[in-house]
């Protein structure tokens, strides 16, 4: 029975548009976000990929919902499919042959796949629209009246943000996923019009997550200087692409490691549950052999003619996969666009941001590093988009870090005053595209920041208040900070100074227990030249913080501290190690 859930759950997780964690709020947010006060611009919401629903005949008594709120499985496709995928399964199961079961799967997500599909110049193979596409219909407030509350995404981010900001004054962008950023930008333009025709406002507020936050910074490109937008979040946004589009769609194998997909079906489920027995029961072949069928054989064929999945595409890699796979005759019209997008927008993103910036627009990025890109490469990440491709940052290969003599760029901020290294050494903001305002969250995984306290906060703070101009302005928000996610457990720092650093003063560490649900035992912890006063087996509360005497660190300027722990009446074989990085202030 656990193979078979496990086998599911990574289906879900491979193959499925849905955030399947979006239904969680965190309940400290209220808490540490009871100071906000709402400046009074309407806010626009931009989902990630695949976010907006999709809607084929809308009108007509052929309307479909395909994607998206109030989309609906074809029964008589899944029941094709299903005896191959159970099948699949049950051969699985005996000996270990993964094929007909990856074969089985793949035609039903193929079924699934049509009704989305484009033509070969980019353009819809059917007549597909979205709901709500007017700024009219598309205010919480008017989809609440209506009942179709189905169409309010992301329930975790958009119930914090309706603790401030009124329902009439939160609109939800939809906007068609498939097609580029350039030509989505121009929709999010006239939006905009609509949004303040409406409120009779003179600025707007945007929040922008994923392929989102690509659109939003696109938009702030062509039309940063415009004069009608205050606040800008985005939040780990793919500006310039993702290799992980190169894994999956390229010529290298993907490499999903299952240890790694535990973690992440941990947050995405929302669960404190201990998924680590996926690893041990799944092996990482079947998981391979499944993406490269799904991917390469199914998806790619359709894929290729968005032009969104070209957005995904990084600068460097745009040239060789466009030389692969686009016809400079039957695909112009994807070229085109693709084009204007790579050699114009992403050439030039951190100048377009800064001119915005310069003409008034706050701009504030939250970025992610400390995991591996989800497809295997050794790519500092959130799993999903690199660190590199959501703010400018240098970073070092994912498991390294920068040498000791390691020199910082200084090709954006040239302040030799200013610390943008962080304190794992492995990110340089310096070139970053907006070193001063941009955040970094170590170990978040991607588009989760609604569940961590910490992220959350600050999200809403840049958001909605004016209180935050840059990572000087509040200690409490450091540029470099650690992902406080229940699912994560525990949270350290040293008392006399932010998330990372420490003095020679230093003498104090404290651990804080962000589980909701289990009391940590913490086994042991080290640290070169580190001696920490700590009792063996202590035990750390939910929700509460223990203060942990230390000595020898006059003479450091970085130091790893592994901390070894368990969960209060699980079994203590199977405890976790956690490396928290260290670098003097």
């Amino acid at each position: 029975m656990k193979k078979l859930i496990s086998i599911l759950l990574c289906l879900t997780i491979l193959t499925g548009t849905v955030a399947v964690g979006a239904v969680a709020t965190d309940e400290t947010v209220a808490e540490e976000t009871e100071t906000i006060a709402w400046d009074g611009d309407p806010v626009i919401f931009l989902q990630g990929f695949t976010g907006s629903p999709l809607i084929k005949d809308q009108g007509l008594e052929t309307e479909e919902t395909i994607l998206g709120a109030g989309s609906e499985f074809d029964i008589a496709k899944i029941l094709t499919s299903l005896p191959g995928i159970l099948t699949g399964i049950v051969i699985y199961a005996i000996t270990g042959d993964s094929e007909m079961l990856a074969n089985g799967f793949a035609d039903l997500a193929a079924a699934k796949l049509d009704n989305m599909s484009c033509l070969p110049d980019g353009s819809s193979k059917y007549n597909v629209t979205t709901f709500p596409y007017y700024a009219k219909d598309a205010s919480v407030a008017t989809l609440v009246e209506n009942g179709q509350e189905a169409f309010i995404p992301e329930a975790g981010l958009t119930t914090a943000i309706r603790e401030y900001v009124p329902d009439e004054s939160l609109y939800i962008f939809n906007n068609d996923w498939r097609m580029g950023q350039v030509e989505n930008s121009e929709s999010l333009d006239r939006f905009i019009g609509e949004v303040l025709a409406i409120t009779g406002k003179d600025k707007v507020d945007i929040y922008a997550l994923s392929h989102g936050g690509q659109l939003a910074a696109t938009y702030l490109y062509y039309h940063g200087t415009e004069g009608e937008v205050d606040n800008v979040v985005l939040n780990v946004p793919s500006i310039c692409g993702t290799s992980i589009v190169n894994g999956l769609l390229g010529d290298g194998a993907a490499n999903f490691s299952m240890d790694e997909i535990s973690r992440f079906l941990s947050v995405m489920l929302q669960t404190e549950a201990d998924l680590r027995f996926l690893g041990k029961i799944l092996p990482g072949e079947f998981l391979n052999k499944l993406l490269k069928v799904v991917f390469v054989e199914v998806f790619q064929p359709v894929a290729l003619n968005f032009g969104s999945i070209w957005d995904f595409m990084n600068i460097e890699t745009y040239d060789n996969y466009k030389a692969k796979h686009l016809d400079p005759t039957v695909n112009a019209g994807i070229i085109e666009k693709a084009d204007k997008m790579h050699y114009d927008c992403m050439a030039n993103i951190g100048e377009g941001l800064r001119a915005a910036q310069a003409s008034g627009v706050s701009i504030s990025i939250m970025s992610n590093y400390g995991t591996r890109l989800g497809s295997g490469e050794a790519i500092d990440a959130d799993f999903v988009i690199d660190t590199a491709s959501t703010s400018g940052a240098y970073a070092a290969a994912f498991g390294e870090r920068f040498a000791d003599d390691y020199t910082p760029k200084y090709t954006v901020c040239d302040d030799k005053s200013h610390n943008h290294i962080s304190p794992s050494r492995t990110v340089d903001a310096t070139c970053a595209y907006l070193p001063e305002n941009t955040w970094f969250i170590n170990g978040q995984y991607h588009g989760q920041a609604a569940y961590d306290s910490y992220s959350l906060s600050l999200l809403l703070k840049l958001l909605l208040t004016d209180d935050i101009k840059d990572i000087y302005s509040d200690p409490d928000y450091p540029q470099f900070e650690l992902a406080q996610c229940p699912v994560d457990a525990v949270y350290a720092k040293f008392t006399n100074t932010v998330s990372g650093r420490f003095t020679a003063e230093t003498d104090t560490l404290l651990i804080r227990n962000i589980s909701k649900e289990h009391t940590l035992v913490i086994r042991s912890l080290e640290a070169d030249g580190v001696e920490f006063e700590i009792e063996k087996k202590t035990a750390v509360a939910p929700g509460e913080e223990i203060l942990i005497p230390c000595s020898g660190l006059e003479d450091e300027d970085f130091i790893e501290v592994e901390m070894v722990y368990a969960r209060k009446g699980k079994p203590l074989s199977s405890p976790y190690t956690k490396t928290f990085y260290f670098t003097a202030a």
